[in-house]
């Protein structure tokens, strides 16, 4: 795509981001201020007298000291510094027409209970310590017309925990199905839809953790899921009507944790960027402890005044600190993703600027709280920004794993052809070597025998039979060499059966009994032509020496296998016959056996001699193991 396309594109979309703020905030100030406030006026009641009293059923009221007030009362209680009161409200019996009638408070600041005539007809919850706060949440009271009198007295008894948070808002009375259905849009809007955006945070906040957790380096997940947690738990006040500690300790933790949900922000805000200062850092950490210290000083009306007068403020100086830090980081990065962040810090200052003007009474104390709108929409732009990064992550990490594959290919390929190439030199290089020795063996031990057999001739006339003789040596010499090339030979027993078969003339001509113990052994993997042949030539040779030499009437050629006390294992071939045997000398200056032993040490075998009855030459083999060196 050109770069101007794809410009116009990412404008476009962030052109988007801010048109949905800008509706998204002026829906939400309309159905919290307009939309929820829809019930017709004549069902409204506008006076009542006012009777501050810790009285706790109007008949125990002393109506001398009451005074009339117009509804909504928002001050009374503040002004007398009182916190329960009492609203007398005389009612005719227009309301007969109604099978069912009910008492509408939409705005109450704590808990009310309704009498009508005398009679209770219900409250909102405890109205003793703790007293149970419905200031989010509507309270419907419905009751029959049969108790309605020509004339009537409906009294409301109101009780808060503060002065200046104790107020009693509008007061309706009219058909239940009407007024129940405002009710009803009053709770969803107010506590319903809270309480799902803050069990949606934590959610949020809970997965994002396990994230960090799987992934601890990157520490954005980790500031996310504690800001997330905190600000849930701080919204938790919107709809928690029984709270679950005492009531300095829970003001102190709201405001708090609210400050501390907003510098977890700017921390995750530093990781996802990037790019920050850590002395501003460590000074917002350090300013937000220190300003948490006065809370402290556990006084309610200090508590109060501190958190909304004093913290609040601070902290939104916080909220005006990232969305500089946000502009100037897209200024220097131009990071589209950026724009996305800076628009929901917007939505937070916008609507975190109502709530700090209702906290500090520049507003009317009953306006509705509308931070948690706000959460909402940061919430979804962040989730979108973590998306959207998880995916570059992912689209980067399939990139660098496309080359990846396509670099292993190169190498494989490269390799590949490298060892091809190395074969071919092996093979040349095994084929050179092998047909050295099989010169170097045809020309030391036939090549020898057949000019030995020449010079005899040169000299004079030759016996016969023992030219012959040397001429079935030269042949049979030549015919081991070729059977050292047999891939079967590095099996030792078939070793051993070809040299029975090639010296099978010589046993025969002997008057020599052969006894075969030969069992079946490993297979000698890597053992070579150059060690079979060396194998067979000092088979051959203790062989010619017992048949020649020991005057011996029986041969025995036995083999085995056994563990050694290195704990290796052998193969071990023994030649034995019942003769003569060898005498020290002849073992020490034998040219023959000096060269048994040395074919022995060439092949990293073991030869030993041994002659107690007769003559036994035993050879030992490692099994498992390289063979061609001492």
């Amino acid at each position: 795509m050109p770069t101007t396309s794809l410009s116009s594109a990412v404008n476009f979309r962030y052109v988007t981001w801010w048109i949905i703020l800008i509706v998204y905030t002026c829906l939400s100030f309309y159905v919290s201020y307009v939309w929820i406030d829809n019930v017709p006026e004549k069902f409204q009641i506008k006076e009542a007298f006012l009777i501050a009293s810790e009285a706790d059923h109007p008949e125990k009221l002393d109506k001398r000291f009451k005074e009339q007030v117009k509804l909504p009362d928002w001050d009374s209680a503040d002004t007398l510094k009182s916190t329960s009161l009492w609203y007398l409200i005389p009612l005719q019996d227009q309301y007969n027409d109604s099978a069912k009638t009910s008492i509408y408070l939409p705005k109450v600041s704590q808990n009310a209970e309704v009498y009508l005539n005398g009679n209770w007809l219900g409250d909102g919850g405890s109205m003793v310590e703790p007293i149970t706060r419905n200031r989010n949440n509507t309270l419907l009271f419905s009751f029959d017309s049969s108790l309605l009198k020509a004339q009537n007295t409906l009294a409301i008894r109101l009780v808060g925990q503060h002065p200046t948070r104790t107020y009693l808002g509008e007061v309706y009375i009219g058909p239940q199905s009407l007024l129940r259905e405002n009710a009803d849009l009053n709770n969803y809007i107010r506590i319903d839809l809270s309480t799902t955006i803050t069990l949606c945070m934590l959610l949020t906040s809970i997965l994002v953790s396990v994230l960090w957790i799987l992934r601890p380096s990157d520490t954005y997940y980790l500031y996310y899921g504690i800001f997330s947690a905190l600000w849930a738990f701080h919204d938790s006040n919107h709809f928690i009507r029984n709270i679950p500690l005492p009531l300095n300790l829970w003001e102190t933790l709201m405001p708090l944790s609210f400050g501390f949900a907003m510098l977890g922000i700017a921390l995750f805000l530093h990781r996802t960027v990037g790019t920050y200062n850590k002395k501003i850092e460590r000074f917002l950490i350090s300013v937000v402890v220190l300003l948490a210290l006065p809370f402290l000083y556990q006084d309610l009306d200090w508590v109060l005044f501190y958190a909304y007068h004093v913290w609040s403020p601070c902290i939104a100086l916080i909220g005006v600190y990232l969305l500089h830090y946000l502009y100037e980081a897209f200024r220097i990065s131009g990071e589209d993703r950026l724009i996305l962040l800076m628009i929901s810090g917007c939505s937070l200052m916008i609507f975190g600027f109502n709530d700090l003007l209702l906290a500090i009474d520049i507003i009317p104390k009953h306006s509705p709280y509308l931070m948690h709108f706000a959460v909402l929409f940061t919430v979804i732009t962040i989730i979108v920004t973590l998306i959207n990064r998880f995916v570059q992550s992912i689209n980067v990490v399939e990139h660098y794993n496309q080359e990846l594959q396509h670099e292993i290919r190169r190498k494989t390929d490269d390799m590949e052809h490298s060892y091809q190439q190395v074969q071919r030199l092996m093979r040349k290089y095994t084929v050179a070597e092998e047909r050295q020795r099989i010169m170097r063996d045809i020309h030391d031990g036939i090549g020898g025998q057949l000019v030995a057999t020449l010079v005899s001739m040169d000299a004079g006339p030759v016996n016969q039979d023992q030219l012959k003789s040397n001429l079935k040596a030269a042949l049979q010499d030549l015919r081991m060499v070729i059977d050292s090339l047999d891939d079967e030979a590095e099996d030792l027993p078939t070793l051993l059966g070809m040299l029975r078969m090639r010296l099978s003339e010589q046993f025969s001509n002997a008057n020599l009994k052969l006894h075969w113990r030969v069992d079946d052994l490993p297979r000698m993997d890597n053992f070579g032509p150059a060690n079979v042949l060396n194998t067979m030539r000092i088979i051959q040779e203790a062989i010619t020496n017992a048949i020649k030499h020991s005057g011996a009437s029986n041969l025995t050629i036995t083999t085995s296998e056994f563990t050694g006390p290195d704990q290796q294992h052998y193969a071990r071939i023994e030649v034995s016959d019942d003769g003569a045997g060898i005498s020290t000398g002849d073992a020490r200056e034998g040219r023959g056996l000096l060269n048994m032993k040395k074919r022995a040490d060439l092949i990293g075998g073991k030869l030993t001699f041994s002659s107690e009855a007769g003559t036994t030459v035993r050879l030992e083999l490692p099994i498992g193991k390289q063979l061609g060196t001492p």
